[in-house]
């Protein structure tokens, strides 16, 4: 790997615990510590998720534009440390102010971290690009773990607020590591790195005002879930509409694979769905209907993600090698069969859980089922999102490549919102957290989703030959 790829495997490692915190506690955090309904939690979960995928295209404009990506990265690890903070109060007050500093952190980051490790290799370093991606995705993942870990251990005691301590700290951790090769981290062939010093500060400037504003309004849409849940709809259609009029305006090759990626991005929607029910209904399944004692041992529900997390730190690696080995033996692209593999084994995920509910002992589902339904999760996002990363430096110009890689992450923010609706669907309107009453719209709900993945699965295959076409130089 290039030089500087260690510090940002690393830098993403310590970064990533924040969010992994968030992605398993919040739910629980608001209905245990603060007393909020299950749909209210839920609700404020899916605006959160939303909010912060939808950042992920404002910051492919920021970076590289008003801030370096290194710079970026820098100003979020600083808001997550101050949401973490703000979050260990356990307050209303402070819940919603915590949210939205940590919103900043996690929403402006992770393109800019995706960002540095593509200007790292070269545009034909294709097989290079997509190891380094799926090693860093396991980097990641490693973060989840900890997260994960540290959240369940927490959430047994419900003791938040040295939860949010912890997290703090390893923010300061990820900007140490950061700063230690902080030379290998500067743009490479961006507006920002073109423009004199005087512009830079004056675009610097710019950012931090936009960046500052950013809080209040985002403390106000949490405030207010349904205008913020139209708001992200209404920015994804309005990117998939301008990415079309981009498309439009390219011929030839360049246009052929800037269509490819467009399809792909838009057959991955229903992916991301069905990961960010984790957070939200899948949470709750666990807590309420599955029967979390193994051989006497009490399972945290923020424990339940480690098998997602654990699948992907050994299997990136493992299929890094594999694609490499499958791409060497075929004259055409990848890409779309990795994408419909990763389809079919999430739709598969979901509609072993009906089967499960059929199987259950006084309503209580066997964890057997849930930690296979994880697996096959987390087998499907190696297929698509680190793919989905790669993808953007491999069939997007180089000019609209950081817009793009916003857009792949906005994919997550608009599914967030879609998720909290049928997580809400799913959850059902009695009230109740007894699982003889739940269970049937959990499976109805489960078997619904499931099924139209694996369709989306199937259709995708079908159209492997025009997506090989279309990605030929």
């Amino acid at each position: 790997m290039p030089k500087g790829f260690n510090a940002l495997f690393f830098t993403q490692l310590f970064s990533t615990i924040s969010f992994a915190v968030m992605y398993a506690t919040l739910v629980l955090y608001m209905k245990q510590q603060l007393r909020m309904t299950s749909t209210e939690a839920d609700l404020i979960t899916g605006v959160y998720f939303a909010c912060n995928f939808a950042l992920h295209l404002l910051s492919g404009y920021l970076g590289g534009r008003l801030f370096s990506y290194r710079g970026l990265v820098v100003i979020g690890v600083f808001f997550q440390l101050i949401g973490c903070l703000c979050l260990s109060h356990s307050t209303i007050v402070t819940l919603y102010w915590g949210m939205a500093c940590m919103l900043v952190g996690t929403g402006t980051m992770v393109t800019c971290l995706n960002m540095l490790i593509s200007q790292l290799f070269q545009p034909d370093e294709v097989e290079k690009r997509q190891t380094g991606f799926l090693w860093n995705y396991s980097g990641m993942n490693v973060g989840f773990l900890l997260g994960f870990t540290l959240a369940g251990y927490y959430q047994i005691h419900v003791n938040y607020t040295v939860l949010f301590f912890i997290t703090a700290a390893n923010n300061v951790l990820a900007f140490i590591i950061l700063l230690s090769q902080w030379e290998c981290m500067a743009d490479k062939n961006t507006i920002f790195s073109r423009a004199s010093r005087t512009i830079k500060y004056s675009r610097n400037l710019w950012g931090l005002l936009i960046i500052l504003i950013l809080v209040p309004v985002l403390h106000w849409l949490l405030l207010h879930t349904h205008f913020s849940d139209d708001l992200v709809l209404t920015i994804g259609v309005i990117v998939a509409l301008c990415l079309l009029i981009i498309i439009a305006r390219y011929s030839g090759p360049e246009r052929n694979k800037f269509l490819a990626f467009y399809i792909l991005l838009l057959s991955a929607q229903i992916f991301w769905i069905v990961y960010q029910l984790a957070p939200m209904c899948l949470t709750l399944f666990a807590k309420y209907n599955v029967h979390l004692q193994v051989a006497g041992f009490q399972i945290a529900p923020a424990w339940i993600q480690n098998i997602n997390s654990l699948t992907i730190v050994v299997g990136g690696p493992v299929l890094g090698v594999l694609f490499i080995a499958m791409q060497r033996r075929r004259k055409s692209p990848l890409l779309p069969l990795q994408f419909s593999t990763g389809l079919a084994l999430s739709g598969l995920g979901l509609l072993i859980l009906p089967i499960g509910i059929v199987f259950a002992h006084n309503g209580y589902v066997s964890f057997i089922w849930l930690f296979a339904t994880y697996v096959l999760q987390a087998i499907a996002e190696l297929c698509i999102s680190p793919i989905g990363y790669s993808m953007v430096g491999q069939l997007v110009p180089i000019r609209w490549q950081s817009l793009c890689m916003g857009s792949t992450l906005l994919n997550s923010g608009v599914a967030a919102v879609l998720a909290s609706y049928f997580s809400n669907y799913a959850i059902g309107k009695s009230g109740s957290s007894n699982p003889l009453i739940t269970n049937p719209s959990y499976s109805h709900s489960f078997y619904l989703l499931g099924w139209m993945t694996l369709s989306m699965a199937i259709i995708l295959f079908m159209l492997q030959p025009l997506l090989h076409r279309l990605m030929r130089n």
